[in-house]
């Protein structure tokens, strides 16, 4: 929470800690019965684990391309 709230001002450090804890509340909720459901359709238990990771990493990859490119914009 000190990266999402430093070099803001006071009135605005709720808000971003609000948006942070929210982001990962929302993560957490839908990417544990996600991986796991892409885990369980493999037929083989250590096959649907590296298939969840993968699907994670695709996931995890394509919202840091989506950050870095609306960060660039502002």
């Amino acid at each position: 929470m000190g990266l999402a709230t430093s070099g803001l001002p006071d009135g605005e450090q709720g808000l971003a800690t609000g948006l942070a804890t929210m982001t990962q509340q929302v993560a957490i909720t839908l990417g544990i019965p996600v991986m796991s459901a892409v885990a369980t359709a493999n037929s083989s238990v250590l096959g649907g684990v590296h298939t969840a990771i993968a699907v994670n990493a695709l996931i995890v990859l394509a919202g840091a391309v989506l950050a870095g490119v609306f960060l660039r914009r502002a």
